[in-house]
């Protein structure tokens, strides 16, 4: 059996779910950060042949967070729950087993469970021994710490807290347990590509992996300042060193194994990163059964790599899929279609029926006799009801070209040419043919034929035509336009370590510095030592030299 984990970063922006999901080659794919709720899933995302399909959505916000887990058809689960705490199970094929809640307040868990971070798929599989056992996969999303909000430093602390109190629950009843996902933790100082090395290890999310995991020769004592913290991070329930990082079980002190990198920065490039996306499985399954696991950096799409692992594992498939299942749900199962459906695919349905009731009038006697009677007097109207008793649909008439023109909007260039230009229009030209005199007026886009017409009025109204055409040559000229019009900025300055066209970048954290721009090297970011790396070129954008009008 293999397990792949991977932040996607937007699930739906994959150009094709299915080819990626394929080419992970895979029977279970834990995505986080999805980035969808339950109005916005669609049945290409949602319905994939071969696989079946569990999400959890955030409550709180549109296009935040979210996980999802796609089982091949081979290891469809037996249960499937949404969420940590049980507030969101649905009564049926839910995973249970949670463990000593009391230590947490039922506000205090719905809000754990709010934002779409966990979703746990339960199955049955055969070991390597031929015996049959349940196997509970739990996907989760772990928050980030924000150091400017304490609240949410303390919202990730319980989270971990609460994973923890269900993953032992569920591996106290006798189940193989695996927890994988983005941690958001950087377990070692070897796990960060610029680790603060008199901090890092006091953190208290690094404090709960560290006794959450089993290593041999490591100490999981907790180094914590108060017993509040304490609190925050283990109940008097949990244990200590219960799984195994499935990554370092097999390197265990390889130096930058990465699987996140900063977009902005360009990090990826110079593998200046973090290690976040974990497979942490029980060390009774891990021993036994863990054959490999392999970060795949050569996965491009998203800022973090999938990480993948490999167990002596089969897969026994359910007979149905669990409730949860997204096939089942209304909008994809055929028993319900969406609003927007009502309003979109009607006129596809009326030209359906005018068809059918087009065939149908034609096969009759009636409707001959009709065609025949409206053809021989053109004025004679086509009554409304034929002798058949069925209706006639008329045909929509088409709106003229002219007033679709009319509704176009004109481009935002053409208001900056000159007025006369484009209110110019060709004097008629007089033509004489048969001592009559005539006039023909040369309009955009005729053909003059009457060779006898001057060659300068023709060439005055091509001119015209061309003048007053109102599409940009090319988008690159629009810029230039609006640059030439508001000022530019200039030419930006060299950095000092490669001599080379530095790039802008903005000041985003909260202080007196907030918003304002600077300039730095447009190299990819990367340790000091790295000459292909970033130097430390920094300079403050001056509003003052802008270039003048």
């Amino acid at each position: 059996m293999k397990i792949v984990t991977w932040n996607v970063n937007g699930i739906r922006t994959r150009p094709s779910l299915k080819e990626d999901i394929e080419s992970l080659d895979a029977d279970i794919l834990c995505f986080q950060e999805t980035k969808v709720t339950r109005d916005m899933l669609e049945e290409p995302v949602a319905v994939i042949d071969g696989y079946n399909s569990y999400f959890s959505f955030s409550r709180k916000k549109t296009g935040y967070s979210g996980v999802a887990t796609y089982c091949r058809e081979s290891c469809t689960p037996v249960k499937a729950e949404e969420g940590l705490s049980g507030t969101l199970a649905s009564g049926k094929g839910d995973v249970g087993c949670y463990g000593n809640l009391g230590y947490f307040g039922k506000e205090e868990l719905e809000s754990l469970d709010a934002e779409g971070r966990a979703i746990i798929t339960q199955h049955t599989v055969r070991n390597s021994d031929g015996d049959v056992k349940d196997l509970a996969i739990i996907n989760v999303y772990v928050p980030r710490v924000d150091s400017e909000r304490d609240d949410r430093k303390e919202y990730k602390l319980r989270f971990l807290t609460l994973l923890q109190t269900r993953a032992e629950a569920l591996l106290t009843q006798g189940s193989y347990v695996i927890v994988v996902g983005d941690i958001n933790i950087s377990h070692r100082m070897i796990d960060h590509c610029n680790p603060d090395s008199e901090e890092f290890n006091l953190r208290p999310d690094r404090q709960w992996l560290n006794r959450f995991l089993w290593s041999e020769g490591q100490d999981s004592s907790l180094e914590v300042k108060d017993e509040q913290e304490l609190l925050q991070i283990s109940t008097p329930d949990t244990k200590s060193g219960q799984f195994i990082d499935s990554f370092r079980y097999f390197y265990p002190d390889e130096k930058d194994a990465f699987t996140c990198w900063c977009t902005l920065t360009s990090s990826r490039v110079t593998n200046y990163g973090t290690r976040l996306d974990y497979i942490l499985g029980d060390a009774g399954l891990v021993k036994s059964s863990l054959k490999a696991c392999v970060q795949m950096v050569e996965v491009q799409g998203s800022d973090h790599c999938p990480v993948k692992a490999e167990f002596s594992l089969a897969g026994v498939a359910a007979i149905k899929a669990p409730s949860l299942c997204t096939k089942y749900m209304p909008e994809f199962a055929g028993k319900q279609q969406k609003l927007s459906s009502f309003f979109v695919k009607a006129a596809k349905k009326e030209s359906v029926n005018a068809s059918e009731e087009v065939i149908e009038l034609t096969s009759s006697q009636s409707s001959q006799e009709s065609n025949k009677s409206v053809e021989s007097n053109p004025e004679k109207k086509r009554p409304l009801v034929e002798d058949s008793g069925k209706p006639v649909l008329k045909k929509p008439k088409l709106e003229s070209k002219k007033s679709s023109e009319e509704g176009k909007q004109a481009n935002l260039m053409s208001f900056f040419r000159k007025k006369q230009l484009a209110n110019t229009k060709p004097e008629p030209v007089k033509q004489k043919s048969n001592g009559d005199e005539k006039s023909s007026d040369i309009t955009n886009g005729e053909r003059i034929q009457d060779k006898t017409v001057d060659k300068k009025l023709v060439e005055a109204s091509e001119k015209v035509v061309k003048t007053t055409d109102t599409k940009p040559e090319t988008v690159k000229s629009s810029s230039a336009a609006w640059k030439g019009l508001l000022g530019g900025l200039g030419k930006p300055p060299l950095c000092k370590g490669h001599k080379e066209a530095c790039v802008i970048r903005m000041v985003k954290k909260d202080g007196p510095n907030k918003f304002r721009q600077f300039y730095v090297c447009a190299r990819a970011e990367g340790h000091s030592g790295n000459p292909e790396a970033r130097c430390e070129h920094f300079e403050w954008l001056d509003k003052n030299k802008k270039k003048k009008l």
